[in-house]
């Protein structure tokens, strides 16, 4: 799930709330577009990055991929700035990246899976998603403001 959006960003928001058991609203959902500006400025620096990976070799652009994937989920809970927020996901990531890479892999198989019948299965498969980031970023950044 691409969190280039604030909506989307609200979405994972829930899943870091509901890891560490605390309430979660539909209005959660679009409580965070006063960080919009921050998330779009974060989503085109972060492209441009992975996609300069991609380019000069195939390795650089999976590993940033995946190093950046708690970028926005640190904009919003740790306040903090875009360039920080990435290095901050990109050497807290490093340190469980192939655990993260396989973790993906996993959670992009079950949604291929589940969206063959109709995309019926993906009801279950997005929720479990959005509660696996969650739990994975209070696992490895912690939850301060919750």
């Amino acid at each position: 799930m691409r969190q280039n959006h604030p909506f989307f960003a609200g979405i994972m928001m829930m899943g870091i709330h509901r890891a560490v058991d605390a309430p979660v609203s539909y209005k959660m959902t679009f409580s965070y577009f006063s960080f919009t500006l921050r998330i779009i400025l974060a989503v085109i620096c972060m492209s441009v990055l992975i996609v300069l990976g991609f380019v000069l070799l195939v390795i650089p652009g999976i590993y940033l991929s995946i190093a950046y994937r708690f970028m926005v989920h640190l904009i919003i809970d740790k306040k903090m700035g875009v360039w920080d927020a990435m290095e901050t996901s990109r050497k807290a990531v490093t340190q469980h990246w192939f655990k993260l890479f396989f973790t993906g892999v996993l959670i992009i198989s079950i949604h291929v899976i589940s969206a063959i019948p109709l995309g019926i299965g993906l009801i279950w498969t997005i929720p479990m998603h959005v509660a696996i980031q969650g739990i994975l970023y209070r696992r490895i950044f912690g939850v301060e403001s919750v």
